[in-house]
């Protein structure tokens, strides 16, 4: 069996039903009415939006020159550091062993090379005993020489003389030559020795790594016994101020200049807004942002900062106070609007745009009223 209802009851929802429905037409009609205004003074304000971070003046990555375990860790984020400070230590136990040969290497080079070693001092004592060999058949040569003016002597013999001398002041020349070789010899194996125990010692720095610059440790990737291999990032240190990077859209990065006030909310204070101020703009389009990049700098700064920190920031592209502006629904194209009175289109000429408002600067006056055109066109 249906259940019935009073006929009451049925009237009353025909009743709602009618009131809703003429409800509804005359809001459909009062809707199809253009809306009107007239231009009106404010100030107006044109900015460009970027988001951003908060920065070091003098930031870099501290790198690994070489491959390692990481051994030792002498500091952690948020410590001072100076240039020269000791940051990580690497394992070298094979770079140790080649840097002692090299030093090994080099000290015998330097005790090979002195003036009294052992190669040497044989050389000249082999010099002082030809050199004695010398001198007598020198004599002989002269003693010779006289007995054969005399006829002493034969000319045969004098001749096996002057061979002996001339053969004992040859073996002097060569044992000289033999000395000045062997001592530039051994100045060479000291220079390439002296190169290698270099070499092997910058190369052993490598697994000491120290700070180039003075500031603080803003972030330490790498844990105690870690393989750091090379060209791995284990730390990043910031030093001097803080600044701002903002990454500006390509579409406005034409309307960014330098000394252009900008007002910044940090994510970590977001009640608050601080004044700051454009001073740098790069140059070239950054391929990892996708943007353009802008430095700006804090004219009244928070009490806390934090490197890393997002924020966002509007930067003011003009601030024009009192002026003349329409909504911007009102524009029908970039710069035309509907005048009331005839429903005629004209031009004007227009300043600061926002999404908002227009400004005003030829063409309409406070007292001209104007019509939306999205009503005008239907």
């Amino acid at each position: 069996m249906q259940p019935s209802f009073p006929e009451k009851t049925t009237m009353n929802y025909k009743t709602i039903y009618k009131i809703l429905l003429g409800f509804s037409f005359s809001f459909l009609i009062g809707c199809g009415k253009n809306n009107t205004t007239t231009p009106m003074k404010r100030d107006i304000i044109d900015v460009v939006f970027a988001s951003g971070y908060l920065a070091k003046t003098n930031e870099y990555t501290v790198t690994a020159n070489t491959e390692g375990f990481l051994n030792l860790s002498l500091v952690k984020e948020g410590d001072e550091v100076k240039v020269g400070n000791d940051l990580f230590q690497l394992s070298n136990g094979v770079q140790s062993n080649q840097l002692d040969n090299a030093l090994v290497n080099y000290q015998d080079a330097v005790t090979k090379a002195k003036p009294d070693s052992p190669q040497i001092a044989q050389l000249q004592l082999q010099i002082e005993q030809a050199e004695t060999q010398l001198e007598l058949d020198r004599k002989n040569l002269d003693r010779y020489s006289a007995l054969l003016q005399t006829n002493a002597v034969s000319q045969l013999d004098f001749d096996k003389v002057k061979v002996q001398f001339e053969n004992s002041k040859a073996h002097v020349e060569i044992l000289k030559k033999s000395l000045s070789d062997l001592q530039q010899s051994l100045q060479v194996n000291l220079a390439n020795a002296k190169s290698q125990l270099r070499i092997q010692q910058e190369n052993n720095d490598d697994y000491f790594i120290k700070s180039q610059i003075s500031g603080t440790v803003l972030n330490v990737y790498k844990e105690q016994g870690e393989l750091v291999k090379r060209g791995e990032s284990i730390a990043k240190i910031g030093g001097g101020g803080n600044i701002l990077k903002l990454f500006v859209a390509e579409e406005d990065i034409s309307r960014i200049a330098l000394g252009q006030r900008a007002k910044i909310s940090l994510n970590t204070e977001k009640d608050a807004t601080f004044d700051a101020v454009i001073t740098k703009i790069y140059p070239a389009f950054d391929e990892k942002e996708q943007s353009f990049v802008v430095e700006a700098t804090f004219t009244n700064a928070p009490t806390s900062m934090y490197a890393g920190t997002q924020l966002q920031a509007n930067i003011v592209i003009a601030d024009i106070k009192n002026a003349l502006v329409i909504p911007t629904d009102y524009l029908v194209k970039e710069d035309i609007v509907i005048l009331e009175k005839d429903k005629k289109e004209v031009p004007i000429k227009i300043g600061i745009k926002t999404s908002e408002w227009v400004q005003v600067l030829e063409g309409l006056d406070e007292s001209t009223r104007i019509i939306t055109p999205k009503k005008e066109k239907e």
